[in-house]
């Protein structure tokens, strides 16, 4: 059932309407922006929703299982919307929003309003100086995710995040971050290399890095890998794309990661008793499947036991 205020509920059953959709876009940090199917912006609740030709609400729909029928909804943010920009989107400001479709009269916004649906902002993308986000999922699809997981010689857990969780890590990672200074780009190499000042104390053992922005057209709250560290000389080696050039001058803060291993939990971080996986399973010898290694792994096992396959889901 939908909560229907009384006002607007007299409108809908007079039989000649004034009605428009809003659709508001909440960022993970609490910032809002909003459009509207009308011809004209309008302010609702102290939002002000902007006229857009490139949305359109689509139809929502899903039946009693909720399974989706569409795409749920569509929409296109410009230029034209004031706050939202292609770099916000490039940098990932948008990931993580979340999104609300309500009905009202614009003759009379004093009826209040009738919400559709709502939900998490799925895929962004940009194309020509425009923002596109053409996935807005209901709330309903958290419902059709997978509880459980599937057994793993590696952890499953999310590094650096709180172990009360199926994806808690327990590593409190806020000691590990260390910052550095971009005094140098390499940009003759196929992949994106840059030195930086002040890593020569991080540890070498490391296997896995990750670096985020402070400043530059990068800062934001993404963590990138990186594919190679060299404390000595500073220099760093990107293995994910960045949306924009590394220039002198920007500020970073590196840390090492997890290679989801039991030896590293246990021996470097003394987290073990939080490890998400199952390094005891019995794997084959490695002759038996050339090339379908699992990192932390050691052959001399078999890949079933008595009790059936080594993985089973949960």
């Amino acid at each position: 059932m939908r909560n229907i205020p009384p006002a607007l509920q007299a409108h809908l059953n007079s039989g000649v309407t004034t009605l428009c959709r809003l659709l508001k876009i909440t960022l993970a940090d609490g910032r809002q922006f909003g459009a509207t199917t009308l011809d004209r912006d309008i302010d609702f609740e102290g939002l002000t929703y902007y006229a857009q030709n490139g949305f359109d609400s689509s139809i929502i729909a899903s039946d009693a299982s909720f399974d989706v029928d569409n795409a749920e909804g569509y929409s296109l943010y410009s230029t034209d919307v004031p706050g939202i920009t292609v770099e916000m989107a490039e940098r990932g400001e948008l990931d993580g929003a979340e999104w609300a479709m309500v009905l009202v009269n614009y003759r009379d916004l004093s009826m209040g309003a009738l919400l559709l649906d709502g939900g998490d902002v799925g895929e962004v993308r940009t194309a020509s100086n425009t923002v596109f986000m053409p996935e807005l999922l209901s709330y309903a699809m958290r419902l059709r995710q997978s509880i459980g997981h599937v057994d793993s010689i590696t952890c499953r857990a999310i590094f650096g995040t709180p172990a009360n969780s199926q994806t808690g890590c327990g590593v409190n990672t806020d000691s590990l971050w260390l910052p550095a200074t971009v005094t140098a780009v390499n940009t003759d190499e196929p992949k994106v290399t840059y030195q930086v000042s002040n890593i020569a104390s991080l540890p070498t053992a490391a296997k896995r890095w990750r670096v985020r922005w402070k400043s530059g057209n990068n800062v934001s709250s993404r963590l990138y890998q990186v594919e190679a560290v060299d404390s000595a000389t500073g220099q760093i080696t990107q293995i994910e794309p960045l949306p924009f050039a590394v220039e002198n001058g920007d500020q970073l803060e590196i840390r090492p990661d997890c290679d989801k291993t039991f030896s590293v939990c246990r021996d470097v971080y003394s987290n073990h008793l939080d490890f998400k996986g199952e390094n005891l399973i019995p794997i084959g010898q490695a002759s038996d499947t050339p090339g379908a290694g699992v990192p932390g792994s050691t052959g001399g096992g078999s890949s079933f036991n008595s009790n059936g396959p080594s993985q089973q889901r949960h």
